[in-house]
């Protein structure tokens, strides 16, 4: 069964049963989500198990099924928030450390780490507001809807935010090929 199958499974029946079928497909995503943004694996696994316990129990909150995917990392980046706002509160200091190569060797394939590679070191040219972003629409593939939505912004500035961002990553990747090309003909 396909992601789509069950998540119209377990909107329309709402069983246990149906959500631990969805639950399977959906929790890598999730728990991808928050190592991508430099979490650790403990608190990666216990903030995507809180998500999908929020969508279990708040699905009926989801007004339009297509947009499942939008609310569910909406869900996430208030689950994210949530998270730093008991850390600030508790008086603890948040530090993130770089994901281990091993933990991103383990959650990407072949295609995906060299795509990887180039993606992040152009990423780490942006704004951290840029780059969750470039990171929701490309690595994530949310619509601008759902994007809308995650974000809590008017469609018009999403659109925006995202125009500018594009504008932003092709200078990047221009600058980063020219240097490339430049790189090669001095070996020869």
């Amino acid at each position: 069964m396909d992601e789509k199958h069950a998540l119209e499974l377990f909107l329309g029946t709402r069983t246990e049963e149906s959500f631990c079928v969805l639950f399977e497909m959906l929790y890598p995503r999730v728990r991808r989500y928050f190592l991508v943004r430099a979490f650790d694996s403990m608190t990666a696994e216990e903030l995507a198990q809180n998500v999908l316990l929020k969508v279990y129990t708040h699905s009926s909150a989801l007004r339009e099924r297509n947009h499942f995917n939008g609310w569910l990392f909406k869900v996430a980046r208030n689950e994210m928030l949530a998270y730093w706002r008991r850390l600030e509160n508790s008086g603890e200091i948040v530090e993130f450390e770089p994901i281990e190569p091993e933990l991103a060797e383990e959650l990407m394939t072949r295609e995906e780490r060299t795509e990887s590679t180039r993606f992040d070191e152009w990423m780490g040219f942006l704004e951290p507001a840029e780059r969750e972003i470039a990171r929701l629409r490309f690595a994530d593939d949310l619509s601008y809807e759902e994007l809308a939505l995650v974000l809590s912004l008017p469609m018009g500035t999403v659109k925006w935010r995202l125009f500018n961002v594009k504008k932003k990553l092709t200078a990047i990747i221009k600058a980063s090929s020219a240097n490339d090309r430049r790189s090669m003909e001095k070996d020869r």
